[in-house]
């Protein structure tokens, strides 16, 4: 994760992203890469989330938008009957578009949830997770499995992910492997 974002910030990634990202995206989606500067958060956030933040105050990459410090807000996954999907103290600390991007506080779990799973035919909300925010911020946000977080690449009838700024970003400095053509 360390070394990731400071290669980002060395490639000056945010200035190229700016530029590559065409202005009906900007209006749809806003800021495809900020790296504001680091902050120190409370001793009770777990190790992963607050050395992100040291990192970076409030990232954002690409779909994946983290929340200022003071906009973490507790947020239950529930499934479609309105239960508890998965027992644990969570909080909301961004979003990816129209899903959340929660962390568990006992385990430091970080997952990308959808509250709407059954329209991908998922059997559970939780569209991704990761054992840590370092593991989320390796293989989610500046990784191969960056398509995944609005739901499985097959329930897309498009590859959104193939036109997305940041994720061709991401091939294009070598984060996610290029495809090889099929022969």
């Amino acid at each position: 994760m360390h070394a990731k974002i400071a290669l980002l910030r060395e490639r000056g990634a945010v200035d190229v992203l700016d530029r590559l990202t065409t202005r009906r995206i900007a209006e749809q989606s806003g800021r495809r890469l900020g790296l504001r500067p680091g902050i120190s958060l409370p001793e009770h956030y777990p190790d992963g989330l607050r050395a992100l933040y040291e990192i970076s105050d409030c990232p954002t990459f690409g779909d994946l938008d983290f929340h200022p410090a003071n906009n973490f807000r507790p947020r239950q996954p529930i499934d479609a009957f309105g239960e508890i999907a998965r027992p644990g103290d969570f909080i909301e600390i961004g979003r990816a578009g129209a899903e959340y991007i929660l962390l568990d506080l006992d385990t430091g779990s970080a997952s990308i949830y959808d509250y709407l799973y059954f329209r991908h035919n998922m059997d559970s909300g939780f569209v991704i997770s990761c054992d840590s925010i370092p593991e989320f911020i390796d293989t989610v946000a500046l990784g191969a499995r960056y398509p995944d977080i609005h739901g499985p690449r097959k329930t897309w009838s498009t590859r959104w992910w193939r036109t997305d700024p940041w994720y061709k970003y991401l091939r294009e400095v070598g984060m996610v492997p290029r495809l090889r053509p099929r022969s």
